[in-house]
C-alpha cells in the first residue's frame, strides 16, 4: 500500500454518517453516546469519522508508539486549556476557596470510575510516583525477600535494587514466558521462588514490553494467603481493557492517567486497600493526618491544578465509548497486524496471541537484523513511528495503535515489514 495515498486520506471524514449533525463545527462526546454498544469494532468508516472528530493528528508520519503516552482527544485537549486558562487568571483566590472541593469531586469520580472505595484512592504524578509510595511505604527488614521479573518496569526494578542497598532486602528475580502455554506455567514461576522470607511479589499487569497480560487476580489468589504482599504495575492496563482495581485482588496497585485513559501528562492514581493503608509510611514528611488516612501519603506540595482538573473530561470520554469497545477495537487492530505479520519470513512475534493475553501493545523482531536497524529502515521507508524495548535477553520492536489509528496504516506497516524482511 502507498503510505503517501494513506497520509492524505487519512483525515478526509464521512459526512454520511448518521449520529454527527454535520453542520456542528465540533462534534461532542454526547454525539457517540450508545454507538460503542454495537458492533462497529471493525467498520472502517465509524472510526474514520470518529478520528476526524476527535484527535489532531500528524499527516507527516503514523504514529504506532503510543505507549509511551496518549494522545489526548481534542475536547480533553481543549479543557485542558482552559482549565490552565482559568487558573491562571483566578490564581490563589481559586485554590484557596473553591479547589479543595472540585477536587474531592473529582477524586470521587475517579474512584467510581476506577472500581474503589474514594478512601482508598490517592491521585499522584504518574504511576512511578504511586508504585514508588507503596514500595518505599512497607516496613522492609533486612532479609526481607521480594520476586521480580526482568520484564517488570525498570523504575520498580530500581526501586528495589535501592531498597536492596539500603535496607538490605534480598531480590529474587525469575524469568518469565513470552508466549506461557498456561496460568499455572506463570504462577509456577513464582511458586518456585517462593521462600518463608518472601515478602512481596511485584507484577506487572500488563508488561509494557510485550503487551502480555498476566494472571494477577490468580497470583493474588495464590500468594496473598501465605501472607506476601502484591505489588501490581497497572500503568498499560488501566482504561485500555475492562476491570476494576479491586478486581486484581491486590492491596496495592498504580497506574498511569495518561496513557491509555488520556487525560494530560501529569497525573497517576494509587490504590490502597483501606485495611492497609495503616500499614504505609508516608514518603513524604506528614505529620498531621491520621494513620489511617490515605491522604497521609499524598503530601506533594502544589501539583499542576490544570491536569488535575482535566481528569472528569478524560473520564468522560473513556465511558462514552465505554472500556469494552476500546478494548475490542484495540485487540482488533493488534490481531490484524500481527496475524499477518508472523507469516511474513523472517518475522517473530513476542506477544502472545491469546486473546486473554494481549489487547494493542504487541511486538516482534526480525530474524537475523538488528532491531535498531528495523526501527530505522521502518521510518524511513513508510513514516511508521516504532520503538525499541529491552527484554533481559532480546530487543524487540513495540508496536501499539491507538483508536485513532486504522487499518490502513497498518498496512503500511505490513508492508514495510515485507519490505525490510
Amino acid at each position: 500500500m502507498d503510505r503517501r495515498k494513506v497520509l492524505k486520506g487519512l483525515g478526509v471524514g464521512i459526512a454520511s454518517l448518521p449520529f454527527v449533525n454535520v453542520q456542528a463545527s465540533k462534534p461532542s462526546f454526547s454525539d457517540y453516546s450508545g454507538y460503542f454498544n454495537a458492533d462497529n469494532t471493525q467498520d472502517e468508516k465509524f472510526w474514520k469519522k470518529f478520528r476526524k472528530d476527535f484527535y489532531d493528528v500528524p499527516k507527516d508520519f503514523i504514529n504506532l508508539e503510543n505507549g509511551y503516552f496518549g494522545v489526548q482527544p481534542t475536547p480533553v485537549q481543549e479543557a485542558y486549556i482552559k482549565n490552565i486558562e482559568r487558573v491562571n487568571v483566578n490564581s490563589s483566590r481559586y485554590l484557596r476557596t473553591k479547589y479543595r472541593d472540585e477536587f474531592k469531586t473529582i477524586a470521587k469520580g475517579l474512584s467510581r470510575f476506577a472500581g474503589i472505595d474514594p478512601e482508598e484512592a490517592l491521585i499522584t504524578r504518574n504511576a512511578t510516583e504511586a508504585l514508588n509510595i507503596a514500595i518505599q511505604g512497607l516496613d522492609w527488614k533486612a532479609g526481607d525477600e521480594v520476586i521480580l521479573s526482568g520484564q517488570d518496569y525498570f523504575s520498580m526494578i530500581e526501586t528495589f535494587e535501592m531498597l536492596e542497598k539500603q535496607k538490605g532486602i534480598v531480590i529474587k528475580r525469575i524469568e518469565l514466558p513470552l508466549i506461557p502455554e498456561s496460568d499455572e506455567e506463570i504462577l509456577t514461576r513464582y511458586e518456585n521462588a517462593v521462600t518463608p522470607k518472601t515478602r512481596v511479589i511485584l507484577v506487572t499487569h500488563m508488561i509494557h514490553l510485550t503487551g502480555q497480560i498476566m494472571p494477577v487476580q490468580k497470583i493474588s489468589d495464590r500468594f496473598k494467603p501465605k501472607g506476601i504482599d502484591i505489588i501490581v504495575d497497572a500503568a498499560h492496563s488501566f482504561a485500555q481493557i475492562e476491570f476494576g482495581l479491586k478486581d486484581l485482588g491486590a492491596d496495592f496497585v498504580g497506574v498511569n492517567l495518561h496513557k491509555w485513559f488520556g487525560n494530560p501528562l501529569g497525573a497517576g492514581l494509587l490504590y490502597v486497600n483501606k485495611s492497609r493503608v495503616k500499614d504505609l509510611n508516608p514518603l513524604f514528611g506528614d505529620s498531621g493526618i491520621d494513620k489511617t488516612d490515605i491522604k497521609k501519603l499524598g503530601h506533594f506540595g502544589t501539583l499542576s491544578v490544570p491536569t488535575l482538573l482535566t481528569i472528569p473530561k478524560a473520564q468522560e470520554f473513556n465511558e462514552t465509548i465505554t472500556i469494552p469497545g476500546k478494548e475490542k477495537r484495540l485487540r482488533y487492530l493488534q490481531n490484524y497486524w500481527t496475524n499477518q505479520a508472523k507469516d511474513i519470513p523472517k518475522v517473530i512475534i513476542t506477544t502472545p496471541s491469546d486473546p486473554s493475553r494481549s489487547c494493542a501493545i504487541a511486538s516482534f523482531k526480525i530474524e537475523g537484523m538488528e532491531t535498531k536497524k528495523v526501527i530505522s529502515d521502518l521510518y524511513k521507508k513508510t513514516k511508521v513511528f516504532t520503538v525499541i524495548r529491552y527484554l533481559p535477553d532480546q530487543e524487540v520492536v513495540r508496536v501499539t495503535p491507538s483508536l485513532y489509528n486504522l487499518k490502513s496504516e497498518l498496512d503500511v506497516l505490513l508492508d514495510g515489514l515485507k519490505s525490510i524482511s
